[in-house]
C-alpha cells in the first residue's frame, strides 16, 4: 500500500512538472511579422555560420530557432528579410523568433 501512495505521490510530481514546462510553449502560439537584416551571431570550429539573429529596423536583435525554417537562415547573412513565425522570450527577456516562412527582401 506504501508502494502504491508513493507511485501515486511520483506520478502527481511528475505530471505537474510537466505542465508547468508546457505553459512557455503555449505563450508563443500567435504568428507575428518581423522586418530586419540577418547577422550571424554564432560560427563553429571551420568558421561556418551555426547561429543567427534578425536585427529589425527599430535595433531590437531577435535569435533564430535552429528548427523549421530558421535552418534556412544560416546561408542569409546580411540579406534583409521579413519573416513570420512565432516569439518566445526566455527568463532574461531575450526574444527567439521560430520561423514559419520568410521572405528576401531587396
Amino acid at each position: 500500500m506504501l508502494r502504491k501512495k508513493t507511485l501515486l505521490r511520483v506520478l502527481c510530481v511528475f505530471a505537474i512538472v510537466t505542465l508547468l514546462g508546457a505553459v512557455p510553449l503555449f505563450a508563443a502560439t500567435e504568428e507575428i511579422e518581423i522586418a530586419g537584416t540577418v547577422w550571424a551571431s554564432d560560427w563553429d570550429a571551420s568558421d561556418n555560420v551555426i547561429a543567427v539573429v534578425i536585427e529589425t529596423d527599430e535595433g531590437e536583435a531577435i535569435g533564430v530557432s535552429s528548427s523549421g525554417k530558421g535552418v534556412e537562415l544560416l546561408k542569409l547573412e546580411e540579406k534583409k528579410v521579413m519573416v513570420t513565425g512565432s516569439i518566445a522570450t526566455d527568463e532574461d527577456g531575450n526574444k527567439t523568433i521560430t520561423v514559419t516562412k520568410y521572405i528576401i527582401q531587396e
